[in-house]
């Protein structure tokens, strides 16, 4: 494996780091060994950031939202643990939903119309749906309660928003939806209705070894490493090593209302 010695010991907006993001249609998540780009294309199936509390999620799906959103896409952000994405409010194209029963709501109403969203062809990021899920076990979980709370008599084996974020994993794609989903500690739902099984890419930061061992069964688990933002893109049985770029809550704002013309930052270290 590439040792974290190459790699940059942070990613921000300056000179070095803007490029593949003037340039590319993709999504950067960050810089590998050599500055190489590592990115999320628009005709990724759904995405699942992963690692350890306080190891960097929330960040890099702050990052892709944002970048989602300058390139025109609409972003729906599911926020019900910390309220993380209050940056996104107000921004046009953006969702902030952070009240269990709107979310609810929101889940039946977008996995109702699945049909009607049918798309043929990926038009770029400006004609796709986003989908920013910020604690998915936690939304799951939360999601569940609600329908125990307010429809106790119902005999449902599953809670119906739980099966509806189901059906847009499973059917959301083709229909022009991507989901980003953000997890902490490798407590990701089991069997049930949503699975990890529905992220084709998986980006793993240092988590626990439960967390290694469901979402990249066969990939050893890389050494510690004491630098906050540090992950890992699992392809093909082997884990590739990048530092994740790195916008605060006012930059990631502003490069969503401005664009991928917004260049000013502190810089890359």
């Amino acid at each position: 494996m590439t040792p974290n010695t190459v790699l940059r010991d942070s990613v921000r907006l300056d000179d070095a780091c803007t490029p593949p993001l003037l340039v590319s249609p993709d999504l950067l998540l960050g810089l590998a060994a050599g500055d190489r780009p590592v990115t999320v294309p628009d005709r990724t199936d759904h995405v699942l950031v992963a690692t350890g509390a306080g190891g960097g999620t929330t960040t890099v799906l702050r990052s892709l939202a944002a970048q989602a959103l300058a390139r025109g896409a609409q972003a729906d952000i599911l926020d019900l643990t910390h309220a993380e994405h209050t940056w996104a409010r107000e921004i046009p194209g953006a969702r902030h939903l952070n009240d269990v029963a709107e979310v609810h709501d929101y889940l039946m109403i977008a996995a109702g119309g699945l049909r009607n969203d049918r798309q043929e062809s990926s038009d770029g990021w400006g004609g796709r749906r986003v989908l920013v899920i910020e604690e998915l076990a936690g939304l799951v979980e939360a999601l569940r309660a609600y329908w125990l709370l307010t429809r106790p008599e119902t005999q449902l084996q599953e809670a119906p928003a739980v099966e509806a974020l189901a059906l847009l994993l499973a059917s959301g794609r083709v229909c022009g939806w991507t989901i980003l989903a953000g997890d902490t500690g490798g407590s990701l739902p089991g069997p049930g209705a949503v699975s990890p099984r529905e992220f084709s890419t998986r980006i793993l930061g240092y988590g626990s070894s439960l967390l290694w061992r469901r979402l990249a069964p066969g990939v050893p688990a890389p050494e510690p490493s004491a630098r906050i933002g540090r992950f890992h893109v699992i392809e093909g049985g082997a884990a590739t090593p990048f530092q994740a770029l790195y916008l605060t809550s006012a930059e990631a704002r502003a490069f969503a209302l401005a664009g991928s013309g917004v260049t000013n930052g502190r810089g890359c270290a």
